[in-house]
């Protein structure tokens, strides 16, 4: 069992580096001893001074998922683990006015740029890479249509 000052500091301090959701600021606590009862304590008092903000981590997560190259399932599946609901990730994104489209396209080029597609098995390993990312069927068919024009 942990004190609450101790676990606030723990808190602060991992907080101070980079923004955390609830669940990963909740799990780190735990690991640290914490109580159910003060667990809740010290993230009603991280979200009270503002150190522990969702939107805030939801956005950081957005831009840096997408400076990476990864699609919207992707980061849907990040923001499940994360507990963190779909429609707070559809806010996030209009907010953001992401292309899709677009990003799936860098992310084909930047991976094999104005190279070849030569049979069928490499054509259906590239959209496998696509749809790993994170991508739609629509958005992988639009940056193939792309290729052929």
């Amino acid at each position: 069992m942990a004190e609450l000052a101790e676990l606030k500091k723990n808190a602060l301090n991992w907080l101070s580096r980079r923004d955390y959701s609830e669940a990963q600021l909740s799990q780190k606590l735990r690991q640290k001893g914490a109580l159910p009862e003060q667990l809740a304590e010290v993230v009603s008092w991280c979200k009270a001074q503002q150190y522990l903000d969702e939107s805030r981590f939801l956005s950081m997560l957005v831009r840096s998922r997408t400076r990476q190259g990864y699609g919207y399932n992707y980061l849907l599946q990040e923001c499940r683990a994360q507990k963190i609901s779909a429609e707070q990730l559809n806010n996030c994104i209009n907010a953001l006015a992401i292309d899709w489209w677009a990003l799936a396209s860098a992310a084909y080029q930047k991976k094999y740029g104005d190279s070849q597609v030569i049979d069928y098995k490499e054509k259906n390993k590239r959209m496998a890479f696509l749809q790993r990312r994170g991508f739609s069927s629509e958005q992988i068919k639009a940056v193939f249509t792309e290729l052929t024009i």
